[in-house]
């Protein structure tokens, strides 16, 4: 019954004890990982509460000059038939830079047909012109004849005039001759013969009166026909000039057109230099196709990036951004510096960013303008149209913020729903 007050395995244990005690061996390395854990621990509290993470939106563009790069395209399809400028050029405002030839050609014309309707519309103005110089002729000459007339018409009314007084005292003589032999009549003086001769005598220096007075009006009219017309001469010879007029100016305007559509010149809009000349003299255009590009003079490169509506609000002019140039690579030359200097209204299609600037793009985009902080690479100037890629550093937060933010938005979401009525 003794042996029933302890348990078995005492009793057990108490048998086995020569066999020695068991301990746990404890590592000499225990503390020193201990410490390291805890100082690991201490690293990650402070990196989570000090440490900052920087979000960045990844976009490309182009390096152009501020002000912009001036694409200038071909107005109409045909072939380049003149080039007056060559690569770096500068040049002036209204300036012709490119000619540009819509020519049709005709097998039976044995030449262009611009230049066969050019060739008709010079034989019509060489007529026209010549009308011209003959109505001018013609002006000196019928005003010569028309002052010879109304010079005659002028001697004729002064011969009529004195012919007429002649006449008049012709008939006043006789008048008065056959009055003195009236009397003789009576007397029997006088015979029936005699005294018709008188009468006959006075009627004819009657009608030689009247005949003299209608030679008077004949010359006065004649005179006053040939004033009249060298009055009107002017007028009549100005419609005529001025319906030749017309149609010199209507063919001119026909052989403007015609010249318009065979030739056409590009002219520079504004000073600058020609960059990115993509044509050569013979070479086919259509179009809307870029023949060259204008730089405005001494002005600075600036980037031209295209932002997606993911980052475009949190933009603002002063952001900073790292640029990468394709033409010199960061792994060399470092990533470079610039800081965005103006920001679009609107966006713009993909379509309208390709025409605009030959990039492709996937979504309309904004228009961000970024300042350099160095206009050239060592010894190399910033060339323009040099694609750039960049990254805008949009925000900067604290790690914890950053990996808090999921439930940040929940309870913010939360929040919402509960004001919303």
């Amino acid at each position: 019954m003794r042996d029933d007050l302890f348990r078995r395995e005492m009793l057990d244990a108490r048998k086995q004890r020569w066999l020695g005690s068991i301990r746990l061996p404890v590592s000499r390395m225990g503390w020193p990982m201990a410490a390291l854990a805890l100082a690991a621990l201490i690293a990650l509290i402070a990196l989570l509460g000090l440490g900052r993470y920087t979000r960045s939106e990844r976009a490309s563009g182009l390096l152009v000059p501020q002000g912009g790069l001036l694409a200038l395209s071909a107005p109409a399809s045909g072939s380049l038939l003149r080039s007056h400028v060559r690569e770096g050029q500068r040049v002036s405002r209204g300036q012709i830079l490119l000619e540009i030839s819509s020519e049709i050609d005709s097998p039976a014309l044995r030449a262009g047909v611009g230049q066969a309707v050019g060739a008709e519309l010079a034989v019509q103005r060489a007529r026209l012109l010549a009308d011209r110089d003959a109505l001018e002729r013609e002006r000196q000459d019928n005003s010569a004849q028309l002052r010879q007339r109304i010079a005659a018409a002028r001697d004729r009314v002064a011969l009529a005039e004195a012919q007429l007084r002649l006449r008049r005292e012709q008939a006043a003589q006789a008048q008065r001759l056959a009055r003195q032999v009236q009397p003789l009549r009576g007397d029997k003086l006088l015979s029936d013969v005699q005294w018709q001769q008188y009468e006959t005598t006075r009627i004819e220096a009657q009608t030689r009166v009247q005949d003299a007075q209608r030679d008077g009006l004949s010359a006065a009219r004649e005179l006053a026909d040939a004033q009249s017309a060298l009055q009107q001469l002017p007028q009549r010879l100005s419609e005529q000039r001025n319906r030749i007029e017309r149609e010199l100016a209507g063919i001119a305007q026909d052989d403007a057109r015609n010249e318009g559509r065979r030739r056409i010149a590009v002219i520079a809009p504004r000073d600058g230099r020609i960059a990115a000349l993509a044509g050569v003299e013979g070479q086919a255009v259509a179009a809307g196709q870029r023949l060259l590009s204008l730089l405005p003079e001494h002005a600075p490169m600036q980037a031209e990036l295209w932002v997606s509506d993911r980052a475009v609000g949190l933009i603002a002019p002063g952001t900073p951004v790292a640029l990468r140039y394709a033409g010199f690579p960061y792994q060399r030359y470092g990533l470079q510096r610039g800081r965005v200097l103006d920001i679009a209204r609107g966006a713009l299609s993909p379509e309208e960013i390709r025409v605009r600037t030959g990039l492709s793009v996937a979504a309309p985009a904004w228009r961000v303008g970024v300042a350099l902080d160095r206009q050239s690479i060592g010894a190399h100037a910033l060339p323009a149209q040099m694609r750039v890629d960049a990254d805008l550093l949009l925000e900067r937060r604290r790690l914890y913020e950053y990996l808090l933010a999921p439930l940040s938005a929940q309870a913010a979401t939360r929040e919402t729903m509960r004001a919303a009525p």
